[in-house]
């Protein structure tokens, strides 16, 4: 991907509604959009200049702006600032279908603002299209004169992200994306600050949501699964220690051995000796770190 060049790559499928009325720095709407599946679909600005505001009515796509990155399927809605850099594609195996507003002005970063959606990248399971659908048929329907009823859909729009995000069901969607984030990740090495940055939450918020939902710490589950598939291989294969700590992604054999130890209270080998799994032709475990 290019540093500096934007990309446009829009093949096939998209119905646009483009506002010709009067714009100022305050409010200034553009293009509101329905995209259909496309798998070379791909947007990239280096330094986007509006707002831009979807959400995924199906299928699955890749977001990132600036350094934070999200995977996107339907449901779920996300945010992107101006002043960003803005990339986002559809996914190849499963393409999105998605509706979008692309809109400027002061009137819109105060909004953010004052409902605290100024650094709110991706909303999951937000499940509601209905106000950018709003949006989309008044552009349809009077291209000159809507300006202040796109204002008050807008403004309803973000209402409705912030009061999703502050309710119960916003909390559980976000324990179960943690969980899920938690299982897709296991045998890689992953800190509390990754799990909590997959929704994104706070260290102090993601651990309360999510203990509240399964009653243990996200990285309490994380370190029972790493145990797990640490017990699934050593009592169903010969794979030598080394090799299933490499594979788990542990820094080396002796941090395996003083992780399996530290949760179990015995070595790997002595594990392995005792659930009789075909004896390891490498290396025995050396004790205590």
């Amino acid at each position: 991907m290019p540093d500096t060049q934007p990309v446009f790559r829009q093949g096939r499928g998209e119905e646009y509604a483009v506002y010709t009325g009067q714009v100022s720095a305050s409010f200034a709407p553009g293009l509101a959009g329905i995209t259909y599946p496309d798998p070379l679909y791909e947007i990239y600005r280096p330094r986007g200049d509006h707002y831009v505001f979807e959400y995924v009515i199906s299928g699955t796509g890749h977001v990132r702006q600036d350094g934070e990155s999200v995977t996107v399927a339907a449901g779920d809605a996300y945010i992107l600032q101006p002043g960003r850099c803005h990339h986002y594609y559809s996914d190849t195996e499963d393409p999105w279908t998605k509706i979008w507003f692309n809109v400027g002005g002061s009137l819109v970063r105060h909004l953010l603002s004052d409902y605290r959606l100024e650094n709110v990248l991706k909303i999951p399971a937000f499940a509601d299209s209905s106000h950018l659908f709003a949006i989309f048929h008044a552009i349809e329907k009077e291209p000159v004169r809507s300006g202040g009823e796109l204002a008050l859909l807008l403004h309803r729009h973000v209402q409705a992200l912030s009061g999703f995000l502050g309710s119960e069901a916003c909390g559980q969607s976000r324990a179960l994306a943690m969980k899920n984030f938690i299982e897709q990740n296991a045998s890689r090495p992953l800190t509390i600050d990754d799990i909590a940055g997959c929704v994104p939450l706070s260290r102090s918020r993601a651990i309360h949501l999510f203990r509240e939902a399964y009653g243990m710490t996200p990285y309490r589950y994380y370190l029972s699964l790493r145990l797990a598939l640490s017990q699934s291989l050593l009592e169903r294969t010969a794979m030598p220690i080394q090799e299933i700590a490499n594979r788990l992604g542990f820094m080396d054999y002796r941090h395996f051995s003083g992780f399996f130890r530290k949760e179990t209270g015995v070595s790997p080998s002595c594990y392995r000796k005792g659930h009789g799994s075909r004896a390891e032709p490498g290396r025995e475990d050396t004790g205590s770190l």
